[in-house]
């Protein structure tokens, strides 16, 4: 039995460390509802990472938590961060000094907080699943909150968690017997799942009908075959398609190279009309140029302004016919109007000429471009009607060819399966009688460890029992018989299950303290229990009234709380007790250590005063 002692609560407020000090064998938090209480033993399970542990609002406010206890011989400072709640639990060993850092959930690589905790109790972690005895099925056992107490027997928990954990309180359980356990549950897990391959593989079998291990190997044998030819036929029509695609490729880039052809053929008739259009205007400009010169050279014998015919009369060939004045330039004059007038008509008939030969040449450019636009529609004709009619039917050809070599190798995958299977069956059917031999082996030897361990929970559960009527008769004399089920734990009080009793004041609540006071009673007397004589409880008196009845079971508990904390084990160790509630019923001890709190000030210290709220 390792002893266990939780000598102060530590909360770190504005880089400032507080303790909250117990003191005493027994310290009771007493004071008005909301002042903190829960709070502050909430604490102590949430600074481990223990599961359904809550972070109150006010222990929320300061940044890190923590406890010192003391385990076995050892000193230890446990705290948690509450700004960054992934960040590792810290303990610190005070006499070495020593600092150890571990996470809040546990990984296959890392032990969690809570699993350190557990293994500093010297509890072992045994099963698996569900029922694994971790420290958050073993805090029910521990902690009694006020929200249980009165409604859930043990926290609630099921029949199979309570027989897992209380096997291992007992001390019937250990490494040695959960070995055993775990060798028969993989050795039963084994078989089974061999005995059902083989099962399913002939039950599928049988339902596919399927053929004998000579007709599998015949089949694989022609569909080997099968699916060579279809492979050969497969590669020869996609030689055969590479050939056609070459083919299409050549015609493709025959259309591309005239389709190239057809934008210069284009683009040089379109240069030919533009030099069309220029020279038909250089030669409308010529003739407009000899026009006006010819105009010019009307019959002089006219007026040039009312085209009457002039008065020649005595004028000479040097007078000018409109003024009838001399004009020695004018022969002169009248022999350039003449050059310009020929130089004009030259202009005029080359233009016209240049024009015409443009013409031409356009009209021949036109026709080149027509050309090209055919072989385009011929080349472009030929590379489609090639791939509709030549190159795809080959496609589809190499398409069937391939389809039919995946379809023969998804049978010969198949019947291959088939063929591992028969295989397998074989091997399996061959292995199955040693599998049930051990494992018959393996069950009969965890069978008579648990035999041995049964009558160990027999003898520990009798004890149990005992002291449960001595606490329980304490509160009630009433009370004649009490049982403590050996299969699951549950107990039996004049006959009636927890869950069964008509809930009356304090009822159930003070059958729950009494369980766990009377185990750590039949702790005391079996030293191999891993039960430390530790034991919180939050709310033992809730439901008291003020009657005689209520009374004595107010101080009843409160003598038997009392007693666990000053109890010792053989090696001298004494307990510890810790409660919360709004008063004590009965005569404190001078073991017990009360601590008042109240709504202003809170149970925590180092925190501002809290207002009332007024509605």
């Amino acid at each position: 039995m390792v002893t266990l002692n939780v000598e102060c609560e530590l909360f770190e407020v504005d880089g400032v460390v507080h303790e909250l000090r117990f003191g005493a064998p027994m310290a009771a938090l007493t004071g008005e509802t909301r002042s903190g209480k829960s709070t502050v033993l909430e604490v102590l399970g949430w600074t481990l990472g223990v599961d359904g542990a809550k972070l109150m609002s006010a222990a929320a406010a300061c940044s890190r938590v923590g406890f010192v206890a003391r385990i076995g011989g050892s000193r230890w400072r446990i705290t948690r961060s509450t700004v960054d709640r992934s960040q590792d639990v810290s303990f610190t060993h005070s006499t070495l000094g020593t600092e150890e850092h571990h996470p809040v959930k546990r990984s296959e690589a890392r032990r969690s907080a809570a699993d350190v905790f557990q293994d500093l109790l010297g509890i072992p972690r045994l099963g698996a699943g569900r029922t694994r005895v971790t420290l958050d099925l073993l805090m029910p056992w521990f902690y009694a909150r006020q929200r249980d107490l009165p409604n859930d027997y043990l926290g609630g928990q099921s029949k199979e968690q309570r027989s897992a954990v209380g096997r291992v309180l007992l001390g019937a359980d250990d490494e040695t017997v959960d070995a055993l356990r775990q060798e028969a549950a993989g050795r039963t897990k084994e078989w089974r799942s061999v005995s059902n391959r083989v099962k399913r593989i002939l039950r599928d079998r049988e339902e596919r009908e399927l053929p004998s291990v000579e007709d599998l190997q015949r089949r694989a044998a022609q569909w080997t075959a099968q699916q060579e030819k279809a492979s050969l036929r497969a590669r020869e029509a996609g030689v055969v398609l590479s050939r056609l695609h070459a083919e299409l490729a050549a015609l493709q880039k025959k259309a591309s190279v005239a389709e190239e052809a057809r934008g210069v053929a284009r683009a040089a008739a379109d240069e030919r009309e533009r030099t069309v259009r220029l020279l038909e205007a250089a030669a409308a400009e010529a003739r407009g140029r000899l026009a006006g010169l010819r105009e010019a050279a009307t019959d002089p014998s006219l007026c040039p302004q009312c085209v009457q015919l002039l008065d020649l009369t005595g004028l000479s060939e040097n007078d000018c016919r409109v003024c009838r004045r001399p004009d020695p330039k004018r022969q002169d004059r009248a022999e350039q109007l003449k050059r310009r007038m020929s130089q004009a008509q030259e202009a005029a008939e080359r233009a016209r000429e240049a024009a015409r030969r443009a013409s031409e040449a356009a009209d021949a450019a036109r026709g080149r471009a027509r050309d090209a636009d055919r072989a385009v529609v011929e080349a472009s004709a030929a590379a489609q009607v090639f791939a509709q009619d030549v190159v795809a039917p080959q496609q589809q050809t190499v398409v069937e060819a391939e389809a039919a070599v995946r379809e023969l190798a998804a049978r010969l995958e198949q019947n291959a399966e088939h063929l591992r299977e028969l295989a397998e069956l074989t091997e399996l059917r061959g292995r199955l009688p040693q599998l049930e031999k051990d494992k018959n082996a393996a069950e009969a030897a965890y069978a008579a460890a648990r035999n041995d361990t049964d009558l160990m929970v027999k003898q520990g559960t009798d004890r149990w029992s005992h002291h449960m009527l001595r606490r329980m008769q304490a509160c009630d004399p009433e009370i004649t018989t009490v049982s403590i089920d050996p299969a699951d734990f549950s107990v039996t009080i004049n006959g009636s299950a927890f869950d069964a009793r008509a809930v009356a004041g304090h009822g159930m609540t003070r059958t729950n303290v009494s369980v766990l006071l009377a185990l750590r009673d039949t702790a005391l007397e079996v030293p191999a229990m891993p039960v430390p004589q530790f034991l919180i409880v939050d709310g033992p008196f809730t439901g008291l009234g003020s009657s005689p009845e209520d009374q004595r079971t107010g101080a009843a508990l409160l003598d038997g709380l009392t007693d666990l904390a000053t109890s010792e084990d053989l090696s001298g160790a004494g307990g510890q007790v810790i409660i919360a509630c709004t008063e004590l019923h009965g005569t404190p001890g001078p073991a017990v250590r009360e601590i008042r709190t109240n709504f202003t000030d809170g149970a925590i210290p180092g925190l501002p005063p809290r207002q009332p709220t007024t509605k």
